[in-house]
């Protein structure tokens, strides 16, 4: 039994799930295989990246009273 399309499937559900960058570190793949994978599992992490900048700033303004 051949094991990549296995393979192939575990890194596209992994790559849907996971930020790039993260992948890569995980998985221990360069960072260009890992955005090949992120964008075949058609995921755009730029909400996600706002809406982890915008809960910093509240932190930070908290912190700030």
């Amino acid at each position: 039994m051949p094991a990549r399309p296995s393979r192939n499937t575990a890194l596209l559900a992994l790559a849907a799930d996971l930020p790039a960058s993260v992948l890569s570190d995980t998985l221990g793949i360069s960072i260009s295989a890992a955005l090949q994978w992120t964008r075949r599992a058609a995921r755009d992490w730029n909400g996600y990246l706002a809406a982890r900048r915008t809960e910093a700033w509240w932190e930070r303004l908290s912190m700030a009273r």
